[in-house]
């Protein structure tokens, strides 16, 4: 199913073929036999078009073209016929034998009912293998296998050459990353200094990495006894990069015969290297296993030997050594770059007279050189107010132009290294706006609602798509938002480079068709739509486009009233209404009951007042219903029939009138008020699917607690639980005992998060042995005791910790850099001391801090990765002077950190307050609710403290 860029609907649509021969269809035996001739034929075009794919589009001969896209189109009209057929048959009402004469009028209509379905697709199918004949004919007398083959063996000049022989004195923003790597290769107790040491640069292409690798091998060579810098490149043959090696070392002593093996090759490079310290550049890594070969040729003479490689994919990078993430240009070296590429070695004065128009550019560029050398070729030469055209017109694929053809052609180097099933995850990346957020989770039911994920028995639909999400971000094909401590509220992007790409990709095979704002479209006016995204454009904009054939209907911050029927999209899969606003601010869903192949809806910061009463009866085959800040009151009772559903999602104000217990298929479920629903904790103990769940309420009594602990013991799968008081009183707070009547299933949970709930005390099953993967983890008790704190120290994955001690608790303090050795994260009303090595993860701390404490946890040589610092500064029982004393030595010991981090100072029980509050109180309270404020958001968790 994940394959729909190189074949259309096939992956779908074969097992949807399979299906129709079970028995439950009843099917002639000569339909069946159809049926079988059919699947045959269409898996055999199937591995054609997966042929096809991997050759570039701008190498494939136009008549393969023509015939590739004429076999998608088809695999779109079988698949919608088979789909028509299902639904249609699933409709039908179950015969009962009949006890009176309108159950026999009911009985007998209900047969002819079913007699006319088969009829009609045993009639579409005949005609389907009529159109398949005649598409294999063609295929058979043009011999499209051969044309592909020798296209795909075409050989083209690697643009990536000219990086190689860059003048230094060209190079911007290269001195800090060559100090960086130097630094990591020659300094550091990691590895001795004679023992042989790899570091490997990764980043997606277009950041320099060949640039840089052989800036620092032009600086270093010469302290080594020999060295070379190799690159590799996609699918190399292993025996020539041995030979190149060789021969760039100026093995002439050496017989290279072309007849010896990579064994001997090994050997020969083995015992040259033996007695000698090298210095060996591998540029361009693309595998695990070519990495697996090359190393076998390294040895450790122990004489200081250094070996540098280049990746875009961090597994690779992982494998090859230490890992050198490669960082965008600076803001300033982006203008640098930018002015020089332009205006040579005047760039800087030249540049002020457009700094307004450059610095919007810039910002498209995001850092990246590459981005920023390819523009800069469009504007040589130009005058002020063209440059304005090429900013509103912005592109890195539609001009005529070398520099950005060889762009194109980087990029393309990574595009088609990619499984045929991530092509299609990528590709409809196109789909969303630029300069846009992704949220994870809501992109994978997108791929899941569009068919793009194989349902497989063995893993769920959403695990596999975050395989295939977490192998892009691998590919450094899209990058997630730093810092990333949730797991459930990873964000990622496309840069602009790659999102040009994938949208001319997305509109030559007639992918994806796009409207925005600039009035730009991808789209060919004869084809049938597939998929349609508006950006920011109104309704009444959108062409008059044949629309019947759409499967998914996307718009994201459009304004208007004249939104298209919903009755135009008889095969809508997906529709997607993301922070639209309609006239009157309601959304026109009345007839959305219509779409009955619907599989996603989502109506996300879209105003709507009411989904349709009958819509649980009618999309019967929806997955995901997202509700989101939209202001709907109440989820009808119908809801609860969506028994297909697998991920519903709401938020504030909007209650859940049905039984969610019938929901068994849920593994998502967010729902706010949710102590406002009849049963709603017996309810949710049916729902044995749940991976995620996020509940609010504004109380909890004993009986509902009781029922929650009872619920979650059925909960086997969840992997993220948070649950919210939503009452800003801390008195009002619920403190139970009886949590430890449940204890989650082993190595499952990967977050927690109990706010405005306390503990009576750390659940006894909160340690290493149970919750090995547990990353993210928020809790209030009314007592922590040290070795509370020494047992989630020896949590391994823990990223992200927020724990409040109601009661006074002893400052702790971090003995080892094995405790909390993952954390990123940490906030505590708890006061933190540290001895050096401690924390060596840590960016951002927020805790609580007491008068005459010596480097209040800022120990030299601790928390080396420390960004930010919030201190509650407790002045109690001290005077002005004692006071600012303390906050002078904070200040200094912030100033001398190695990392320089930024220090925020927040006093309370402070003598000179007014407030006659209990200080620590309010102190408490500020740090818990801000923290569930920002929490719930997945915002920065220091953003507010300054």
């Amino acid at each position: 199913m994940g394959m729909e860029f190189a074949t259309g609907a096939m992956g779908a649509l074969l097992p949807k073929l399979g299906m129709l021969l079970q028995e439950e269809y009843h099917l002639k035996k000569r339909v069946k036999q159809g049926i079988r001739d059919l699947k045959a034929e269409l898996e055999s075009m199937q591995t054609a078009l997966v042929k096809v794919s991997n050759v570039p589009l701008d190498q494939l001969d136009p008549l393969v073209k023509i015939w590739a896209n004429e076999v998608r189109e088809l695999s779109y009209a079988i698949e919608d016929s088979l789909d028509s057929f299902m639904v249609q048959f699933q409709g039908l009402e179950p015969t009962k034998p009949h006890v009176s004469f309108v159950g026999f009028i009911k009985c007998t209509r209900n047969k002819i009912t079913e007699f006319k379905i088969r009829h009609k697709i045993a009639n579409d199918i005949r005609d389907i293998e009529s159109h398949v004949r005649k598409v294999k004919e063609r295929y058979d007398r043009y011999k499209f296998h051969d044309i592909a083959a020798d296209q795909a063996t075409t050989t083209v000049v690697d643009p990536r050459l000219s990086a190689m022989y860059n003048k230094v004195s060209d190079l911007v923003g290269i001195d800090k990353p060559i100090y960086e790597l130097m630094k990591s290769l020659f300094e550091g107790s990691d590895v001795p200094k004679r023992k042989l040491k790899t570091i490997s640069i990764v980043g997606f292409g277009g950041l320099g990495k060949t640039t840089l690798a052989k800036a620092l091998y032009d600086k270093l060579n010469k302290k080594f006894d020999c060295g070379v810098f190799v690159p590799v490149g996609q699918n190399p043959d292993i025996k020539k990069v041995f030979g190149d090696i060789l021969h760039e070392l100026g093995l002439q002593t050496y017989n290279v015969s072309s007849a010896m093996d990579v064994r001997q090759l090994i050997n020969q490079l083995q015992k040259f290297l033996a007695e000698k310290r090298y210095l060996i550049v591998i540029d361009d890594l693309w595998d695990v296993q070519t990495w697996g070969i090359i190393k076998y040729a390294l040895v450790d003479g122990n004489l200081g030997s250094r070996v540098i490689a280049t990746t875009r994919i961090c597994e690779v990078a992982k494998k090859a050594g230490a890992v050198y993430n490669m960082k965008p240009l600076s803001d300033d070296d982006s203008k640098k770059l930018f002015s020089f590429r332009i205006f040579g070695d005047q760039g800087t004065s030249h540049n002020n007279q457009f700094t307004d128009v450059s610095d919007k550019i810039l910002r498209k560029c995001g850092g990246v050189p590459l981005a920023v050398i390819t523009i800069a070729s469009l504007l040589v030469g130009k005058r002020r107010e063209d440059w304005y055209k090429v900013y509103e017109s912005i592109g890195f694929g539609n001009e005529d132009n070398e520099v950005i053809q060889n762009t194109r052609k980087i990029l393309s180097f990574s595009y088609y290294d990619l499984p045929s099933r991530l092509k299609t995850c990528l590709l409809y990346l196109s789909v969303l706006p630029e300069d846009i957020w992704i949220n994870k989770n809501t992109l994978i039911w997108r791929w899941v609602a569009e068919g793009f994920v194989p349902d497989k028995q063995e893993i769920g639909l959403f695990e596999q798509g975050e395989r295939y999400f977490n192998d892009l971000i691998n590919r450094s094909m899209i990058r997630w938002i730093e810092p990333c401590h949730r797991v459930n509220v990873v964000r990622c992007r496309v840069h602009d480079m790659v999102l040009d790409l994938i949208r001319t990709l997305s509109s030559e095979v007639n992918f994806i068709t796009l409207h925005d704002v600039e009035h730009r479209k991808t789209c060919l006016p004869s084809n049938s739509i597939r998929r349609l995204a508006l950006h920011k454009r109104a309704f009444g904009h959108i062409p008059n486009m044949e629309t019947g054939h759409l499967r998914s209907f996307n718009a994201s911050m459009c304004r208007d009233s004249r939104m298209p029927p919903l009755s135009r999209f008889k095969v809508l899969r997906v529709l997607d209404l993301t922070e639209c606003d309609f006239s009157g601010g309601v959304s026109r869903l009345e007839h959305v009951g219509k779409l009955i192949q619907l599989r996603y809806l989502g109506l996300f910061g879209t105003p709507i007042a009411e989904l349709p009463i009958e819509i649980g009866h009618d999309l019967k085959f929806l997955q995901t219903l997202d509700v989101r800040e939209t202001g709907l009151e109440e989820l009808p009772p119908s809801v609860s029939e969506l028994r297909k559903l697998l991920s519903l999602r709401a938020s504030e104000g909007t209650r859940m009138l049905g039984e969610i217990g019938k929901l068994t298929s849920l593994e998502e479920l967010r729902l706010f008020s949710v102590d406002k629903s009849p049963n709603f904790f017996i309810e949710m103990g049916k729902l044995t699917e749940l991976r995620v769940l996020e509940i609010h309420f504004d109380e909890m009594k004993e009986s509902m607690h009781k029922a929650l602990v009872s619920s979650l013991c059925n909960l086997q799968k969840i992997q993220t639980l948070e649950m919210y008081c939503d009452s800003m009183d801390i008195e009002e707070w619920p403190c139970h005992d009886g949590w430890e009547g449940w204890t989650p299933a082993p190595y499952r949970l990967r977050e927690l998060t109990l706010s405005g709930i306390f503990l009576p005390r750390r659940l006894s099953w909160l340690d290493s042995s149970c919750v090995p993967h547990l990353s993210y983890l928020l809790f209030a008790a009314q007592a922590v005791e040290h070795q509370d704190l020494r047992i989630l120290g020896s949590l391994p994955s823990l990223r992200f910790l927020c724990i409040s001690s109601v009661d006074n608790c002893t400052p702790y303090t971090v003995l080892t850099s094995d405790e909390f050795q993952s954390l990123r994260y940490l906030i505590t009303n708890i006061e933190i001391k540290c001895v050096e090595g401690a924390l060596p993860m840590l960016h951002q701390l927020v805790c609580s801090a007491s008068i005459g404490t010596e480097h209040v946890g800022l120990v030299p040589g601790s928390m080396p990765l420390l960004e930010k610092a919030t201190y509650w500064l407790n002045c109690k029982n001290h005077n002005g002077e004692k006071v600012e004393e303390m906050e002078s030595a904070m200040r200094h010991a912030a100033g001398v950190h190695p990392n320089s981090p930024s220090l925020a100072i927040r006093r309370y029980n402070d003598q000179e307050a007014s407030s006659k509050t209990n200080q620590e109180q309010v102190c408490r309270r500020m740090i818990i609710q801000s923290l569930k404020r920002v929490l719930h958001d997945g915002k920065d968790v220091l953003a507010n403290d300054e």
